[in-house]
């Protein structure tokens, strides 16, 4: 009988083995590393930030210089018009100096105001309105007119903690 035994004993030795394998606490990967320093922001700071950013872009674009405009987007940024995309930092360059060249009225002011912002780690998503203050170029002695743009930011942090466009839609 003891002979008869033993292998049933071992045959339960093994599924308790096999039980013991698959409930043992498995080696747990490590968590992710924390975020770095720059990109644990409060949302207050980050809106501080994006509207300082904002502000810059339009004194540039107020003064119609399209490469300081451009270094305020990613490398690989997107800015979308109606017609087109222009990706990448020369097309970004090239839109707004064709802008630029092309455009009928003299920009006197314009008001960046921000309605919206998401911030989910070292991503932003901006939603505002810009008002532009106008002269126009043919008729010097004609009044000023406002021109409202709605307009949506995508933002992306550098590693420095520079906020840099990634993807903008502008309505106009």
């Amino acid at each position: 009988m003891t002979e008869r035994m033993l292998p049933e004993y071992s045959c339960v030795a093994a599924w308790l083995g096999v039980l013991g394998l698959a409930c043992s606490p498995e080696a747990e990967a490590p968590p992710p590393p924390p975020p770095p320093a720059a990109a644990v922001q409060a949302p207050a700071a980050v809106m501080a930030a994006i509207v300082a950013v904002n502000v810059t872009w339009g004194d540039h674009y107020n003064r119609g210089e399209a490469a300081a405009l451009t270094a305020m987007y990613a490398p690989d940024a997107v800015v979308m018009t109606r017609h087109g995309d222009a990706a990448g930092a020369e097309a970004i360059r090239r839109h707004f100096e064709r802008l630029f060249t092309t455009r009928r009225d003299t920009v006197l002011a314009s008001n960046v105001s921000t309605q919206a912002l998401d911030v989910a780690g070292d991503r932003a998503y901006e939603a505002g309105t810009v008002t532009y203050s106008l002269a126009s170029k043919r008729n010097p002695g004609a009044s000023r007119r406002e021109v409202r743009v709605r307009y949506i930011n995508f933002w992306q942090m550098t590693p420095e903690g520079r906020w840099l466009i990634r993807r903008s839609l502008r309505t106009e």
